[in-house]
């Protein structure tokens, strides 16, 4: 590779590897936007998809997330599903000529490893990493353990390049930071997207929207008031507002699911504790069972580039290094400092409110019922651990060059690196291509003619799923069979739960005709007090108010 070869060259480049290790990890298949079998029978990922299906065939309306078709008689929003709102509404605009079957996840998917390479190619070569370097070095950021993790099985939360493009943003801040039109722009757009992808990248991303506003504050600013400075946070806020609004966040009665702070939390062995990710290191034990959630291992071939990165930070120590202005030494001190405290920050959050290592409990950082409340809107909060993974790997990459004045022998230690990285985490690659490069067809469970007869009879219009209790894979099924059908589900397997009770019960009050009512087998208590024809099907007790041919 030629050493004038333009940035935006390298950035393309960079991308182009990202949809290649894209293609090697999860094959071309997912990319058939007509085969969906791979989307079913997948938990979470069957969630995402249907309630994409549901969402294109309802009517649209305002806000245009909402459909009145998964909470019925009430709308819930396209939000609840993870469907990946933004995808999803562009793609309900061209459902008259799409086909009948129709999957944009893979799409998705693709996307993300792209964008991936992009900003991490952005970041390194800001940093004044070698070209050749960058491209090698942008590997780790796209075969990240956390992002594998999260692609398709929470399919929204494998956008990870919008973490990368937060992080960017204040990489530049130096550069940029005056032009408060143009930040204000950008940070804008940031929160667009996460109203319109997933909330959750709401905290990690944000952490780096204040960093950047303070810095404004603190440097000497060329405006005369400071008061400008905040701009690129209400544009942050404005964007992210209208695309919740928009998108029926704020209309639907969904639960703010704080009960369970602290469940899903970050472990502060998470940075080291595979999980099964790694050929050579074992799963640690966690406080809770769900700090599966909080999962951050950085994988051996970044350790390597650590101890890389300390050889330098030693290395510098001892020469004393001076700067060749003071205001090079006011920066580096001032920009310094916010990612440390952005980084204690993003990590205290993430392991609350019960900080914890290993089986062991550290600390609780607040007992506050208030705090705890909002705090618990982000309930999963071990997520929020991630930016620090992030800042960990650039760290590591950009010392590392820094460290070899040789480029070919700072590019060959990298490519070492990488290789090693590979290796160790290729055990769950391989498991990843096996489970989604081959064909699958879905099968479903429910095999009883019951079904076959309620499908033939053209009688019903909606489910009524009776249980208090929702059984995700259950109700997943029977979505499957609602939507095959032309049926309305009345409850189903939201991202925050919404209560249908009510509903539930004036169904059941009215006993409408066109109603297909499913009860559990083991709560089937009090059935024959509603006087319906009830019929055994599989694991469930079906009842209709009419009999069935």
């Amino acid at each position: 590779m030629k050493d004038k070869a333009p940035i935006k060259t390298v950035e393309i480049i960079a991308m182009l590897i990202g949809a290649f290790c894209f293609l090697a990890v999860y094959g071309l298949r997912v990319l058939n936007p007509l085969y969906d079998d791979w989307l079913l029978n997948r938990g979470d990922l069957t969630q995402h998809y249907l309630g994409w299906c549901f969402f294109r065939e309802g009517a649209w309306r305002f806000p245009f997330g909402l459909t009145d078709r998964l909470a019925y008689p009430d709308c819930s929003s396209v939000i609840f599903t993870d469907s990946i709102p933004l995808f999803a509404v562009f793609f309900k605009l061209l459902s008259p000529v799409l086909p009948k079957t129709f999957q944009y996840f893979g799409w998705f998917g693709l996307a993300c490893f792209m964008l991936q390479g992009l900003f991490a190619a952005k970041i390194l070569r800001e940093f004044g990493v070698g070209k050749l370097q960058t491209l090698i070095s942008s590997v780790i950021f796209i075969l990240s353990p956390v992002v594998i993790e999260k692609m398709f099985r929470h399919t929204a939360l494998g956008g990870h390049w919008i973490i990368l493009a937060a992080i960017y943003l204040f990489i530049r801040h130096r550069k940029i930071y005056t032009d408060v039109k143009r930040t204000a722009l950008y940070w804008g757009l940031v929160g667009a997207y996460i109203g319109s992808v997933h909330m959750y990248l709401l905290p990690m991303c944000g952490a780096f929207l204040c960093g950047f506003v303070l810095c404004s504050l603190l440097k000497k600013a060329r405006l005369k008031t400071k008061i400008s400075y905040l701009l690129p946070g209400a544009a942050f806020g404005l964007g992210l507002f209208v695309c919740t609004y928009v998108l029926g966040g704020f209309s639907t009665r969904a639960d703010a699911g704080s009960n369970d702070l602290g469940e899903f939390s970050f472990n502060l062995n998470g940075f080291f504790n595979a999980k099964g990710y790694s050929r050579l290191f074992p799963a640690l034990s966690t406080y809770r069972d769900g700090q599966y959630e909080g999962f951050a291992y950085l994988g051996l071939g970044v350790y390597l580039l650590l101890a890389a990165a300390l050889v330098y930070v030693v290395r510098l120590a001892v020469k004393r290094v001076r700067f060749a202005q003071r205001k090079d030494k006011a920066d580096f001190i001032l920009y310094g400092t916010v990612v440390i405290l952005m980084s204690v920050g993003l990590i205290l959050f993430a392991a609350s409110p019960e900080v914890t290592f290993g089986d062991k409990l550290l600390f609780v950082l607040t007992d506050s019922s208030t705090l705890t409340h909002y705090w618990g809107m982000f309930r999963s909060s071990g997520r929020i651990v991630w930016p620090v993974c992030y800042l960990i790997m650039i760290g590591a990459v950009v010392c590392c060059d820094r460290l070899i004045s040789q480029k070919r022998i700072a590019a060959a230690v990298l490519a070492v690196c990488v290789c090693v990285q590979m290796f160790d985490i290729s055990g769950k690659l391989i498991a990843q291509h096996k489970t989604f490069a081959g064909a699958v067809t879905y099968e479903s469970p429910l095999k009883s003619d019951v079904w076959t007869r309620l499908s033939k009879s053209g009688a019903f219009s909606h489910i009524v799923w009776v249980s208090h209790n929702i059984d995700n894979n259950g109700i997943m099924h029977m979505a499957k069979f609602a939507y095959d059908n032309g049926l309305t589900m009345n409850n189903y397997y939201f991202a925050r739960g919404i209560n249908v009770n009510e509903n539930t019960e004036k169904s059941l009050a009215r006993k409408d005709a066109d109603c297909i009512f499913i009860f559990r087998r083991d709560e089937t208590r009090n059935i024959a007090e509603y006087g319906l024809h009830l019929y055994e099907a599989d694991e469930y007790i079906v009842a209709t108010v009419n009999e069935i041919d």
